[in-house]
C-alpha cells in the first residue's frame, strides 16, 4: 500500500490502535486537520461495515447492538428492523419505521433513547432532518 493510505486512530479508553484509510471522510479529517465537524445525526443501517463488530461498537460507545431481524417476536427487545441513531459522536438511541411504498410515507413506530441521553432541540432537530432524508431516500 501506498504510505499514508492507512491511519492510525487511538481511541480514548480503548487500549488497542484502531485504523482507518485516509480517504474515510470526517474520521480522517479529523485525524489530518484536528478539527470537529458540525454535529449530525444519521440513521446506521444493520449491516453497515461500522456495526459489523458488535464488540467493538461496545467498547467504544457503550453501545450493546443486536440486529433482532432473524429473532422471534416475542424475543426481540426493540424491534424486527431498529436502526442506531448517531447523534456527534455518540450511538444515542434507536428508531424503528418503515416506510409505505404504496402511500410514500414513512411512518415512526418508535424511537429508544440510550441511558444517559437528553433530548434536546439540537437532537430532535437532528432527527427530524434525519428523517428528511431517509423519506427522500426511499422515494417521498
Amino acid at each position: 500500500m501506498a504510505k499514508g493510505r492507512i491511519l492510525p486512530v487511538k481511541v480514548e479508553g480503548i487500549a488497542h490502535t484502531l485504523y482507518c484509510l485516509s480517504e474515510d471522510g470526517y474520521i480522517a479529517k479529523y485525524i489530518r486537520e484536528n478539527v470537529f465537524t458540525r454535529q449530525r445525526c444519521e440513521f446506521i443501517a444493520p449491516l453497515d461495515n461500522m456495526m459489523w463488530d458488535r464488540n467493538l461498537i461496545k467498547e467504544i460507545f457503550d453501545f450493546a447492538y443486536k440486529w433482532e431481524i432473524y429473532t422471534p417476536q416475542v424475543q426481540r427487545k426493540y424491534g424486527y428492523y431498529v436502526l442506531p441513531i448517531l447523534f456527534g459522536d455518540r450511538l444515542a438511541g434507536r428508531i424503528e419505521m418503515t416506510y409505505d411504498r404504496k402511500n410514500r410515507q414513512l411512518n415512526v413506530h418508535h424511537i429508544w433513547y440510550e441511558p444517559g441521553v437528553r433530548v434536546t432541540k439540537k437532537l430532535e432537530s437532528g432527527i427530524k432532518s434525519a428523517l428528511k432524508h431517509f423519506e427522500t431516500f426511499n422515494g417521498s
